[in-house]
């Protein structure tokens, strides 16, 4: 974890990450924000916020990859170089190739605009 390049006092900013990403305090900001907000960590995917959120109790409780999925933990764009990662993730990129598919496009076409996508964030 790297200080944000903007922080005027980085040893404060680093400070203030750590403290925001330790378990106990994801925890109480996992209530407000309805389980929604999570750091995508593995480590996170066992929170009380998935197994008592309501209605009705436990509705969410599937939302983070359980053993019983049978399925691989990701976080989009992780394997990319970090920079693009992020850009990645930020411009929803993913979900973005879904729409189109369920919007009528085929899968040569998505891939397509990813590509596209991906050349505008190297620039």
């Amino acid at each position: 974890m790297s200080a944000p390049e903007w922080a005027k006092n980085k040893p404060a900013a680093m400070d203030l990450l750590a403290y925001i990403n330790q378990r106990e305090v994801v925890t109480k900001l996992s209530i407000p924000a309805a389980g929604y907000d999570i750091p995508p960590f593995l480590s996170m995917a066992d929170l009380p916020v998935w197994a008592e959120l309501e209605p009705p109790k436990g509705t969410l409780y599937n939302y983070p990859v359980r053993p019983h999925h049978d399925a691989e933990y990701y976080i989009v764009g992780s394997s990319a170089p970090p920079d693009i990662g992020v850009q990645i993730w930020n411009h929803s990129m993913i979900p973005g190739m879904v729409a189109r598919m369920v919007s009528g496009q085929t899968a040569k076409q998505a891939i397509d605009w990813a590509k596209g996508e991906l050349g505008g964030l190297r620039r």
